[in-house]
């Protein structure tokens, strides 16, 4: 029989030890009282902003840590356990806990639910478990549902003659525990609960092994956060230039609108045009309700990582006070880094710091996550300000009808504070064929602030077709942007077309450079700081070439802008990184090209498609320069909707009704790939290969993400036995092309398919 790898198991040598006479000084019972004690507090801080009391829920989650590590007391179990880390557990200890919470005696369903599911692969199929026309196995058995049926049979088999004997020791060395009947609360309350168990069982696991806790939060301190942010706004130069001091006088007209908005609902809109300040706008709101209402911390959900790296430094700059650490202020997740993998759970993110900076696909795919290692987080969330910056980027449509749900939820129940901001907003929670119940949020903008800026906008940048809506191929658009006037910002809608239009730019001897996830992010951190220095420098003759993670929220301002075409929404962004501040009113004003490419090397986005044919149509009729960016968006979406022929039967609504998790995650994943982390710093792949210690900051910055599928065919290996961590073992440029300067030489890969991220 195959045993269940060491690796999935906490590495506290938990054998029971008679010799020990039962003192709560065994291991076991040291590592049960940690659990139930810190998934008690996350459990007890979470429950104070709930709505409702949700009876007997902090219950099932201490009966849960109770008994959740019941099954390791088997007497071959604690043989292997005490012969070290590397042996193999022939059973799964996850059954003997739900044998007996799961008892006619006993019934708390909840906490069977929470102890099956706390350890990979997470919380399971009501359906696979509960009809009696499948398995009916409730809960029962090994921890993976496609094992052989016989194996399951067998592990109900061992676990129903062992478990008193497992109760016996229990007791002798916890005490006797208090259990009652307890349905579960699925779907949101189920995941948070589980967070609540699986962080509290993973950070005392941590703690074991490395010696480490990890660090206090810092204090909130509101108050003061929101005064030093005030300061921070009125210490900003008033501008040089007329059009600069104009903008600026908007600015800060748009931030005093948001300090003193008295918006109270718990989802508010704010559409405002770029360069308008939103950033600082609307956590100066939202800072102000932390106060009021003292919230545990702020979330700032952006689409791009780079988003994310920008904001991160000017909210340090503005929120932490003298004497503070900074990286414990404003802490940044920028990739899935939620490792199961016992060995890498010290590198885990976790969201427990005061202002939590985290992608969409991040923040979103927890919500859906039913694996242990997504859903450890989770927990931080209830009680939060949310601000869903450049929120038009942050779903794929047909993924919004069940993540509004539960941001209402989160909102209306979990007593969570919402803001939705973007330059071209769409309102979707406005449109029945996307959510069930239409309903229109209150705006942060005042109305006669919006018509003001809205009216500015026209005069700033203007939108056309190149070449008379023909196809080009590289060379035609590298003479179309050489006779553009620059500065010049062309954007692509792969990595791979970034690759290949930047080297051919270099080739020509143009003055180029590339900004695409092909570079890790402290790569890419160079690499912006570059071209805001040759920005600020005065350079003209000179070309940025990027992927969409320089879309939105990126505060560089370029004279003319190409970008492949894509969507409305995706276009009226990039014109946000054109005359940003009206420095080239007085010269007409700055220009945003659609274009279409095709021809050797160049890959088409799977999503082009039907946005583009949308876009196409609406510049034809000349509306990105006349209609509001939100009209245009939102008829935009629901002209995409329509050629798709509508939502249909919407897989993930369907799956979370029915309770179905593993289905669930599935299709709540915002980007459709399974990707890695593979690490291309030769320091940090040094340092990882010779177990030297290393955070989740330093391994994020020094690694890039790749599909699972393209790993095998570029012939990576683990870095190191972890086997969620890569080393690129080819060319990596991190000046220019990044991975892509080997991959581009790679003939046999990129005619099989090459890179579409």
């Amino acid at each position: 029989m195959d045993g269940i790898s060491r690796d999935c198991d906490a590495p506290v040598p938990l054998a029971h030890s008679a010799s020990r006479g039962g003192t709560h000084s065994d291991p076991y019972a040291r590592h049960v009282a940690a659990v139930r004690k810190g998934a008690r507090e996350r459990a007890e801080t979470m429950m104070r902003y709930a709505s409702s009391p949700l009876l007997g829920l902090l219950d099932g989650i201490d009966s849960a840590a109770t008994f959740h590590d019941l099954g390791k007391l088997d007497p071959e179990t604690q043989a292997t356990l005490r012969k070290g880390r590397g042996g193999k557990l022939r059973w799964d200890h996850i059954d003997a806990g739900v044998a007996h919470l799961s008892s006619d005696s006993v019934q708390d369903w909840m906490a069977a639910w929470l102890v099956r599911a706390h350890h990979a692969p997470g919380l399971p199929e009501k359906q696979e478990h509960f009809n009696p026309d499948s398995l009916g196995r409730r809960l029962r058995g090994r921890r993976r549902d496609d094992d052989d049926l016989r194996r399951h049979e067998e592990q109900i088999e061992r676990t129903d003659r062992f478990l008193q004997q497992y109760l016996d020791i229990h007791e002798s060395v916890i005490g006797p525990g208090r259990v009652g009947r307890l349905r579960p609360f699925h779907g949101l309350p189920m995941r948070l609960a589980m967070s609540c168990l699986v962080d509290a069982d993973h950070s005392d696991t941590a703690f074991f092994d490395t010696g480490r806790q990890p660090p206090d939060p810092a204090p909130t301190r509101w108050d003061e956060r929101l005064q030093s942010l005030c300061e921070y706004v009125r210490r900003l130069p008033p501008g040089e230039t007329e059009p600069e001091r104009n903008r600026n006088r908007r600015r800060s007209e748009f931030f005093d609108a948001c300090l003193e908005a008295n918006v109270v609902g718990p989802m508010v809109a704010c559409e405002g045009p770029v360069g308008l300040g939103k950033t600082t706008a609307v956590t100066a709101y939202l800072l102000r309700r932390a106060k009021d209402e003292d919230l545990r911390r702020l979330f700032v959900v952006a689409p791009y990582t780079n988003i994310l790296t920008q904001t991160a430094d000017r909210l340090r700059k503005a929120l932490v006070l003298p004497g503070e650490n900074p990286q414990l202020v404003v802490v940044e997740h920028h990739h899935r880094a939620d490792f199961e993998h016992e060995d890498d759970r010290d590198l885990a993110v976790l969201w427990n710091a005061p202002i939590v900076l985290t992608t969409a696909v991040s923040f979103f795919e927890a919500l859906a996550a039913c694996d242990p290692g997504s859903l450890r987080k989770l927990h931080a969330l209830p009680g939060s300000g949310i601000f869903l910056d450049e929120a038009h980027a942050a779903l794929p449509t047909k993924l919004w009808p069940q993540n509004w749900n539960w941001l209402r939820e989160l909102a209306e129940q979990w007593g969570c504070r919402m803001v939705f901001a973007s330059g071209s907003l769409t309102r979707f929670w406005e449109n029945q064929d996307i959510v069930e119940e239409s309903l229109r949020l209150p705006e942060l903008l005042p109305k006669e602030q919006a018509d003001d800026v809205l009216a500015a906008e026209r005069h700033r940048v203007r939108y056309e077709q190149v070449a008379d809506n023909r196809v080009l191929d590289v060379d035609a658009l590298v003479e179309a942007v050489r006779g553009a006037k620059g500065p010049r910002l062309v954007v692509l809608n792969t990595v791979q077309n970034a690759a290949v239009v930047a080297l051919a730019m270099r080739r020509a001897r143009m003055k180029v450079l590339h900004l695409s996830t092909a570079l890790c992010p402290g790569d890419r951190d160079c690499i912006l700081s570059r071209v805001q220095r040759r920005l600020d420098a005065g350079w003209r003759d000179w070309v940025l070439v990027a992927t969409s993670c320089v879309e939105a929220g990126v505060d560089f301002s370029f004279r003319t802008a190409f970008r492949e075409r894509f969507a409305v929404a995706s276009t009226i962004q990039i014109g946000g990184r054109v005359n940003r501040h009206g420095e080239y009113d007085a010269k007409g004003g700055g220009i945003v090209y659609d274009f279409t490419l095709a021809g050797e090397g160049i890959t088409e986005h799977p999503a082009a498609q039907v946005s583009g044919n949308v876009l196409r149509e609406l510049m034809a009729g000349d509306q990105l320069n006349q209609a509001d960016p939100a009209d245009l968006v939102t008829k935009a979406m629901q002209a995409e909707l329509s050629a798709l022929g509508g939502f249909g039967a919407d897989p993930l609504l369907s799956a979370e009704k029915a309770r179905n998790y593993p289905a669930v995650m599935k299709h709540g994943r915002v980007i459709d790939a399974d990707t890695r982390l593979v690490v291309v710093d030769p320091r940090l792949k040094r340092h990882l290969s010779e177990h030297h210690p290393v955070s989740f900051r330093q391994l994020l910055r020094g690694s890039v993400q790749l599909w699972a599928t393209k790993i095998e065919k570029l012939g990576l290996e683990p870095v190191t036995s972890r086997h969620e961590i890569y080393a690129w073992n080819d060319s990596y440029d991190a000046d220019f092309l990044g991975y892509m300067v080997a991959v581009l030489r790679n003939a046999p890969f990129l005619k099989a398919g090459g890179f579409v991220i």
